[in-house]
């Protein structure tokens, strides 16, 4: 029985520096990516953001906005993935040699069915890009004329109240002008 918690024991060290070790590079992870034309390279952090974002010179002459917008998505969502394969590759080793709780104590439940797989993480097709874009001319919602001005309201006159001649001039120095 000692023999067999040693065992455990010294496993259970190994595994705890391997999931240490795993962690550190794990957040170390990055991935660079570039366009098919080499117009635009994009570096995905450990957290699957966004770090650095270079364009090449001539990008905005070869490129309309709506591409490059469409194109630096696709790099994004590209980087995601692969950092997150990334740390999938980094952690798989460790999960799989894990012994299940009933392995380790007589009648106790298996909590195999408890801890998820490491999916594979493979790029999801891109959405098509919609027609009714505004950058496309083919908006549906786009006129090409544009609507006509409203008349503008004339300003209300203003009109003095009439002056009753049963006053007495002001007492002031002040007056209406009139």
């Amino acid at each position: 029985m000692k023999d067999q918690m040693d065992t455990l024991l010294e496993n259970f060290e190994r595994q705890t520096a391997q999931l240490r070790d795993a962690q550190a590079a794990a957040a170390e992870t990055t991935a660079q990516v570039s366009s098919p034309d080499g117009l635009v390279r994009a570096t995905i952090d450990a957290g699957g953001s966004l770090a650095k974002l270079e364009f090449a010179p001539t990008t905005f002459e070869r490129t309309t906005p709506a591409q490059l917008a469409n194109t630096v998505q696709t790099l994004v969502r590209q980087g995601s993935l692969q950092v997150k394969q990334k740390i999938a590759d980094l952690m798989a080793p460790i999960t799989e040699g894990l012994p299940d709780l009933a392995d380790l104590v007589e009648g106790a439940p298996s909590l195999a069915g408890l801890v998820p797989q490491i999916p594979e993480f493979v790029e999801e097709e891109a959405p098509a890009p919609r027609p009714e874009s505004f950058e496309d001319g083919g908006s549906i919602l786009r006129n090409e004329q544009a609507p006509p001005m409203p008349a503008p309201k004339p300003a209300p006159k203003r009109v003095r109240p009439p002056r009753d001649d049963d006053e007495e001039p002001p007492s002031s120095w002040m007056t209406r002008g009139d």
